[in-house]
């Protein structure tokens, strides 16, 4: 499974930034198809004081996370 990660920077001050992620996707490709048609255009309506200064899809495994059990 993969997931986008996005980097945003303000457009007065490149030094102030934010990573937004996710969705996940199945495969790699399906990741990238998603970011460029879906994600970047909202991300770029949301923060419009922002501006897209790279993207990656990385892989994602949940066999290494746990889950907190409750009380």
């Amino acid at each position: 499974m993969w997931t986008p990660i996005v980097l945003l920077c303000l457009t007065t001050n490149l030094t102030e930034c934010i990573a937004i992620g996710g969705p996940i996707a199945f495969d790699k490709e399906s990741c990238i198809t998603s970011v460029k048609e879906i994600g970047l255009p909202y991300l770029k309506q949301k923060h419009a004081d922002k501006v897209v200064h790279g993207y990656q899809c990385i892989p994602v495994s949940y066999t290494h996370l746990t889950l907190p059990t409750t009380p």
